[in-house]
């Protein structure tokens, strides 16, 4: 073959000017959408929010071993303990390693939790504190864009974010803002779905994809030399065509009811703290749904900021003023750093109701039916805290890892960790993403964490 006409998929795509994005879909159609499809594609789910996950300072964490005993605070994870790791030992190292001067409390972790770098404390507020580099969120979804995903590179929501401290960048200094409205979030993930189903959606857009795509291997055809670079591209041109053949076999209306966009209440407000827990609800099923559709493989979802100075679970009948008398404010989450040293009951209470969210979720992954099994076995999902109690710490901070990612992770099984930075759970998402990752943030604090894997 003529040497100036040797032709890669991937060269000829950039021969045609339209890059490396277009090779999954001359390459295998496990990635016409997750709702219908024979095997769904691996996604991410990491769900954050402040003030710790243990009820005071002598509240114990689980047990360890794969026969673990739950907390009290975690029992509304009983019916999934074998659906999760449970991580005891978490160290954010980036703050209390970094140079400079400013706030080193768990207060100011958000920036770092998923860069896993150092950054720039610039105020005493953290609301200017500007990310050291890119987040697994934005790594990852960079990622699978690079290998042909069509979707959102993440969806970043959040419920009450104020203005303190960021999850999310781009790149260093960077910062991606949650959106915190479930109304204007639905319409970026499924604008236009009242009259298409999201698979069907995808459907035609990859059909108008292939489309495209034939036009332009015709035209290319047309350019090349000898008789065995034509039949090189007529080999393409046959791949495509089988493509086609199974988009149309799939058919039209073949989305399953768990991936109809989720029914939103649009007149519940998300601003203030009075409808925290509503609003939770619908972005933990907005994000669900989003992943279900395929419009996106990662979600960051970030409930309140790192302090939730106006956080108040009203639900659970804390009001503002009470329910102790050392705080003006106590009914608000930030103040259970006060109540965890004073009150651990209702630390509890307020624990407790945070890990109902992240049991819902796991419910929510697994009621939709994925391949041979649930959308939770192709799923990871990260819930993560910036402190252990509720009184600043840096070390030794717990996080709930459930969903084995397409059986990568090796679930059901609580863990005790010492001197484990949280570069090693980003690397390892990374990873069980099919990002190959050897060092995330800081080379410094090494490399995955293995034993996530078993």
């Amino acid at each position: 073959m003529n040497g100036r006409h040797v032709h890669s998929r991937r060269s000829l795509l950039k021969a045609m000017g339209l890059g490396p994005a277009l090779l999954p879909l001359l390459e295998a159609e496990r990635a016409l959408g997750a709702c219908g499809g024979v095997s769904g594609p691996r996604r991410i789910f990491i769900l954050v929010w402040a003030n710790g996950m243990c009820g005071g300072p002598t509240e114990p964490w689980a047990t360890t071993g794969a026969n673990f005993t739950l907390p009290p605070q975690m029992a509304p994870l009983a019916p999934y303990t074998q659906d999760v790791i449970l991580m005891d030992g978490l160290d954010y190292d980036f703050i209390t390693d970094m140079p400079g001067s400013g706030e080193r409390t768990a207060m100011a972790c958000f920036p770092g939790m998923l860069t896993g770098a150092f950054y720039q404390l610039l105020s005493s507020s953290t609301s200017s504190d500007l990310a050291g580099g890119i987040s697994i969120d934005q790594y990852i979804g960079n990622g699978l864009r690079a290998n042909g995903y069509l979707g959102l590179t993440s969806l970043n929501l959040g419920v009450d974010v104020v203005s303190t401290g960021h999850l999310s960048w781009r790149a260093a200094g960077a910062v991606v803002l949650p959106n915190t409205d479930p109304v204007k979030a639905f319409s970026q993930v499924f604008l236009g779905q009242s009259t298409m189903p999201p698979v069907d959606r995808i459907l035609a857009m990859r059909k108008s994809v292939l489309d495209y795509v034939v036009g332009d291997l015709n035209r290319f055809v047309a350019t090349v030399g000898g008789t065995a670079d034509k039949a090189n591209v007529a080999a393409h041109l046959q791949n495509v065509r089988d493509l086609e053949q199974r988009v149309a076999q799939l058919g039209v209306s073949t989305a399953a009811p768990a991936c109809v966009p989720p029914v939103l209440d649009p007149t519940v407000s998300t601003v203030g703290s009075t409808n925290f827990e509503a609003v939770t609800k619908m972005q933990i099923d907005l994000a669900v749904a989003a992943l279900a559709a395929d419009a996106t493989r990662v979600v960051v979802l970030q409930l309140g900021d790192q302090y939730n100075r106006n956080v108040i679970l009203h639900s659970l009948g804390f009001v503002s003023g009470g329910p102790l008398p050392s705080d003006s404010n106590q009914g608000d989450v930030n103040s259970l750093y006060a109540i965890a040293r004073e009150d651990g009951a209702n630390k509890v209470i307020v624990d407790t109701w945070f890990m109902s969210q992240v049991a819902y979720a796991i419910s929510s992954l697994q009621g939709v039916l994925d391949g041979a099994g649930t959308m939770l076995d192709n799923t990871a999902l990260l819930a993560m805290s910036n402190m252990r109690t509720g009184q600043r710490e840096t070390t030794g901070v717990p996080a709930i890892l459930a969903g084995s990612c397409g059986g990568y992770f090796k679930t059901g099984r609580s863990l005790s960790l010492t001197n484990t930075p949280n570069n090693g759970v980003l690397i390892a998402l990374a990873n069980a993403m099919g990002i190959p990752t050897t060092t995330f943030g800081e080379a410094m604090y090494g490399g995955e964490l293995t034993v996530l894997k078993g």
